[in-house]
């Protein structure tokens, strides 16, 4: 079984989706994960604020490193979030915690901050555990 440094290392290399928004795990450890994007004019909707797609990107990836500390990958079954407030700042911080983890499924939830410690959203993802020999 992988080790928590070896599963940052592997998800934040292997994912060209994270690099090219930006994104990056920070932290994991068993039920929990720390994710941070920048936040650049790329990434900012009509208004100047975080675009919501952003933020949501951000929590799926969160609720995803998250539920791949049970040492099973997984694939995002369902997601709700709600936004707070507006997206400003020079990074965002996304932080999941696993609720409940079963034989299927596990349902995590995000809280995305900005670099000021604002909460600006929080969300809920219900993750699908892959079988390992099945989908690899």
């Amino acid at each position: 079984m992988e080790t928590m440094d070896e599963l940052k290392k592997r998800l934040n290399s292997s994912s060209q989706y994270l690099q090219s928004n930006d994104m990056q795990v920070v932290e994991v450890k068993e039920g929990y994960a720390k994710v941070e994007m920048i936040i650049d004019e790329q990434i900012l909707n009509v208004h100047g604020f975080v675009h919501g797609g952003a933020l949501y990107s951000l929590a799926d990836t969160a609720a995803g490193a998250a539920s791949f500390t049970s040492g099973r990958d997984s694939v995002t079954l369902s997601g709700t979030i709600n936004y707070i407030k507006p997206g400003r700042g020079g990074k965002l911080i996304g932080i999941a915690q696993k609720i409940s983890a079963g034989r299927t499924t596990g349902v995590y939830e995000v809280f995305i901050f900005n670099d000021e410690d604002v909460l600006l959203s929080r969300a809920t993802f219900t993750m699908f555990f892959l079988d390992q020999e099945r989908y690899r």
